[in-house]
């Protein structure tokens, strides 16, 4: 019954705001974490919330290219994106993972309609120029930088009590498809829909202090915490890139920013409805100590 008491006050301040979830692809692997993602997101819902549903398939996507004989290759936690590349992420996400995810939410309890980011416009990119990366300059290929965003569809969908599940590509606005990392295409949203949080599911339990130690989980920082660590070598990979889109939503307008574990069945819930958390909380200020 405390319990119950104490999550009151966390389920009033989540009524009726929209909150982006960003899921991983690794965290999509086994129909068991996905039935728990859908079962939390559904939960989410029946309590009042809000939630736009983001995905990657990183593992997934890879799966693919290589039956289509070709190696992935990425570089600073981001894929180089050949012709076969973009085929094999369409192939991945919007042609399956997107749908399977769809039907598991309302199979769960909250109907869920599967979109594809370039469907009527929602998000429209600019192919990204070659960049300087740990590698020297690279050509980073079908890989778009986010050029605008229309949130309509996704707010009608919202309105009616039907949970939108997002997936990239993204449109060229020319007719054509370009790759763009999930997070990224989260915080984009997250920004353009004025989401009270955005949470970025992952393989991780949140944001380490030490890599090697995964019991090191930062419960709460800043932004300069955020830049302190990166620039220590405590972000690497994927989590660099999720620190990307921690900044594009905080600055952009977005006043939380979660990370949490995606494959931990109760993981969301509890970061979401109670005083402890579960994962790694970052606001553009620093905590008060």
């Amino acid at each position: 019954m405390k319990e119950l008491v104490r999550a009151a006050a966390h389920v009033r301040y989540h009524q009726g705001a929209v909150m982006v979830l960003k899921i991983g692809g690794a965290c999509l692997r086994k129909p068991r974490f996905q039935r728990a993602l859908a079962e939390q997101i559904a939960t989410v819902q029946a309590l009042g919330g809000r939630p736009v549903i983001v995905h990657g398939g990183g593992p997934q996507i890879d799966v693919v290219q290589r039956s289509l004989g070709e190696e992935p290759r990425m570089v600073d936690g981001r894929r180089v994106t050949s012709p076969v590349a973009l085929r094999a992420l369409r192939m991945a996400t919007a042609g399956e993972l997107n749908g399977e995810l769809a039907a598991a939410i309302t199979t769960a309890g909250a109907k869920a309609v599967g979109v594809c980011a370039a469907d009527a416009g929602i998000v429209t990119a600019r192919k990204r120029p070659p960049r300087e990366t740990s590698e020297g300059e690279v050509d980073f290929g079908a890989v778009g930088d986010v050029a605008s965003v229309d949130p309509a569809p996704l707010l009608g969908l919202i309105e009616q009590g039907v949970t939108p599940v997002v997936c990239p590509p993204v449109g060229d606005g020319a007719g054509g498809f370009l790759n763009l990392n999930a997070d990224t295409l989260a915080a984009a949203l997250a920004c353009a829909l004025d989401a009270a949080k955005l949470v970025l599911l992952t393989g991780e339990a949140g944001i380490l202090a030490d890599p090697a130690d995964p019991e090191s989980v930062l419960s709460v920082l800043g932004l300069a915490t955020l830049d302190a660590l990166e620039q220590e070598g405590a972000l690497q990979k994927g989590m660099k890139v999720k620190a990307a889109a921690v900044r594009a939503a905080l600055t952009g307008g977005v006043p939380k920013v979660h990370i949490v574990s995606g494959v931990d069945p109760e993981a969301l819930l509890v970061e979401l409805y109670t005083n402890h958390g579960s994962g790694t909380l970052v606001t553009a200020d620093e905590p008060a100590q």
